[in-house]
């Protein structure tokens, strides 16, 4: 039996509310770590593998019809959003997501008329990370892309179309500057 009593608060808490969420999921693999700042709509619309750590605040949404697939051995770091609110987000194995990233996998409707951008439904598309994946600090990742094998996308990027196994994208958009030696 593992003593949460000699942890600190903090870690004792991430311990119990993990212990709490999983089962909620869809699926979820052993040693999940989440910590209690974690905000999740649509639990049985989440698959984590195992060995998921959250270091901090993070949000989950897989609402109104959204799916959300994630590998093992995964960390994401501090105030990282995951939306797949209308659409599908899959990320692979061993990918490593840094502090303040987005990954929206759904738009506004745009069109023009009578009924504000707010109101309109969203139109969903699809993100799929593959493994081994670096998403560095502020970086974005908008809809209907895939993060190649091996990819390292540069902090601050904003990543608008498809990249190539291995490759060093950033930018505004984000492009190709080198690739993984």
């Amino acid at each position: 039996m593992f003593a949460v009593s000699c942890l600190k608060p903090t870690v004792a808490l991430g311990f119990f509310y993990s212990w709490l969420i999983a089962p909620r999921l869809r699926s979820c693999g052993r040693g999940l770590r989440l910590r209690m700042t974690t905000t999740i709509l649509g639990h049985r619309r989440i698959a984590i593998g195992k060995n998921f750590w959250s270091m901090g605040h993070l949000y989950l949404y897989a609402n109104e019809g959204g799916w959300i697939e994630i590998g093992d051995d995964c960390t994401v770091n501090t105030n990282v959003q995951i939306g797949a609110a209308s659409g599908r987000i899959i990320i692979g194995n061993c990918v490593m997501i840094g502090p303040n990233v987005v990954l929206r996998a759904a738009n506004h409707g745009m069109q023009r008329g009578s009924t504000p951008m707010r109101h309109q439904p969203s139109k969903g598309g699809e993100i799929v990370i593959e493994d081994d994946v670096w998403i560095g600090s502020n970086a974005v990742i908008t809809a209907d892309l895939r993060i190649a094998r091996g990819t390292v996308v540069g902090a601050g990027s904003v990543v608008t179309s498809s990249t190539e196994p291995y490759s060093i994208v950033c930018g505004v958009p984000a492009r190709k500057i080198g690739e993984r030696s």
